[in-house]
């Protein structure tokens, strides 16, 4: 592989990236400064989504797909929009992995939530029109993940991060980060900050899969369809959004998946390369960042 080709495209074409990394076998490339904490945005998905597999390792009964969100956070949430209440008791864990609670506007993208008090963030949530039933209509959002964190909070009683920090982050030996939060709740759909060689780490426990800190049935789970998403695919490329799984996007071909934020943050696995292919930027020409990320995968 010709890395500097791809790092003279970078610079070519003045693209905003941080740092690329791509990691095959041993080897590790890396372009850009990659001890520097950087804004993962909507990778912050995948790494909560690891954080319930634990979860649900530790508390296979209280915490699975299957759990009922509702019992869990309906004493910190204050109910005023009674009409939603006979699909917020339908709604359970799986839905809020897979953006399909029933909401028919996306919501908490960092841009509509300025003029909110954070503080009452949950609330707004939860009171916000659920308009068709749990399971049954997808919208990409960020709510669901947020509603995960406090969902995840208020059953182990004690701060999330605490929580991710002991269970994820140290056995990965990451000490560096950063996860802001909305009121009393960690953001879990967004703004966690993270370096690219501890992005890395992630991207590595979920390539090996070998059930030592996310369990192997909780990482496939991830890896299972839950809907094909053609309003955001690009048949023509290998590197592709297909469809969503659970906190990962899904390619089609040859097993591929991937984490994947606004302006260019992609963490790609490819399992039959043994590889993966992480990008940070704050590029808004994201086009020409996946078209990267291609070029790198049909060279590996």
């Amino acid at each position: 592989m010709n890395f500097k080709h791809f790092t003279k495209q970078i610079a070519d074409k003045n693209l905003d990236v941080r740092a690329l990394m791509i990691k095959i076998d041993d080897e590790t490339l890396q372009y850009g400064e990659i001890n520097e904490l950087y804004d993962i945005r909507s990778i912050s998905k995948t790494v909560i989504t690891m954080a319930a597999g634990i979860l649900n390792k530790l508390l296979p009964n209280e915490f699975n797909e299957n759990t009922n969100v509702y019992p869990i956070i309906k004493d910190v949430v204050n109910l005023t929009n009674k009409t939603n209440l006979e699909y917020l008791k339908m709604v359970k864990v799986k839905h809020l992995l897979t953006h399909t609670i029933g909401y028919e506007e996306v919501l908490l993208m960092r841009n509509d939530i300025i003029e909110h008090n954070p503080l009452d963030l949950v609330n707004f949530v939860i009171n916000y029109p659920i308009s068709q039933k749990p399971g049954t209509y997808y919208l990409y959002s960020n709510a669901g993940f947020y509603l995960l964190s406090v969902v995840m909070q208020e059953l182990i009683g004690k701060d999330l991060i605490h929580f991710i920090d002991e269970y994820l982050f140290k056995p990965l030996n990451i000490k560096d980060y950063k996860w802001e939060k909305y009121g009393n709740y960690l953001a879990g759909a967004t703004r966690l900050w993270l370096k690219p060689k501890d992005l890395l780490k992630i991207g590595q426990l979920m390539l090996e899969n070998d059930d030592t800190i996310v369990p192997a049935n909780w990482i496939n789970y991830m890896k299972v369809k839950s809907i094909h998403t053609p309003n955001v695919d690009t048949p023509d490329r290998t590197f592709r959004r297909y469809a969503y799984g659970h906190g990962l996007w899904l390619s089609k071909e040859d097993e591929l998946f991937f984490a994947h934020g606004t302006d260019g943050q992609i963490l790609l696995i490819i399992p039959n390369k043994n590889a993966i292919i992480l990008t940070l930027s704050t590029e808004s020409n994201m086009d020409e960042i996946e078209n990267i990320v291609e070029s790198i995968l049909n060279g590996l």
